[in-house]
């Protein structure tokens, strides 16, 4: 047995005895807070842009009279399979995305407390998609949006997912010589598309 093994066989015989989470009374956080209001103000204020749209119809106008040079696009919206550009089923490199301009993605779960959307494998076909947009549009339901991230996790506790994110803002970093750059690890945009 070589010495990575007799590592890894050490780690496994030294794991701490699992600890069963707090059971945490969610209702002491109640604030009455007007959850489209607090969503809307935390997207915006780490970089995004919140709209409120009624149909996928509209939400694919929008788009494409914002983004109107934008050439490599995708959407997991339902009955918006026109506006694809790609098809990823036969996608053989997820590197092949790099000029993506245009993702969008549906979810089922945005928190108020600080703008974020929940991404996981059912809405995300490629998981590298949402990093590597220039311009990702998260689409939620205002029904959708919980106050905070414990009810978050409550709605996330039954759900079998592989892979999943909170996506808050566009990519952003100060560390590059003290200065804001947007879009340094990914998205340069993020627009959230409220449905009501």
């Amino acid at each position: 047995m070589g010495s990575r093994n007799q590592i890894l066989n050490r780690i496994k015989a030294n794991k701490p005895e699992l600890l069963d989470l707090p059971n945490i009374n969610t209702s002491l956080f109640d604030e009455g807070l007007d959850l489209l209001k607090e969503f809307t103000k935390k997207v915006e204020v780490v970089g995004g842009n919140v709209v409120t749209l009624n149909s996928n119809d509209e939400i694919i106008q929008q788009i494409e009279n914002t983004f109107t040079d934008a050439k490599v696009k995708f959407s997991n919206l339902p009955n918006t399979a026109s506006f694809n550009t790609i098809e990823l089923a036969t996608l053989q490199n997820p590197h092949d995305l790099e000029d993506l301009d245009i993702l969008i993605l549906e979810s089922n779960l945005g928190v108020a407390e600080n703008g974020s959307v929940w991404v996981s494998d059912s809405e995300i076909p490629v998981r590298v998609l949402p990093f590597i947009t220039k311009h990702l549009i998260l689409v939620i339901s205002a029904k959708d949006i919980v106050p905070y991230m414990h009810q978050a996790y409550e709605k996330l506790t039954n759900k079998d997912a592989g892979f999943g994110v909170f996506i808050a803002g566009p990519s952003k970093t100060a560390d590059i010589e003290q200065s804001l750059v947007i879009g340094a690890h990914g998205a340069l945009s993020l627009t959230v598309f409220l449905k009501d």
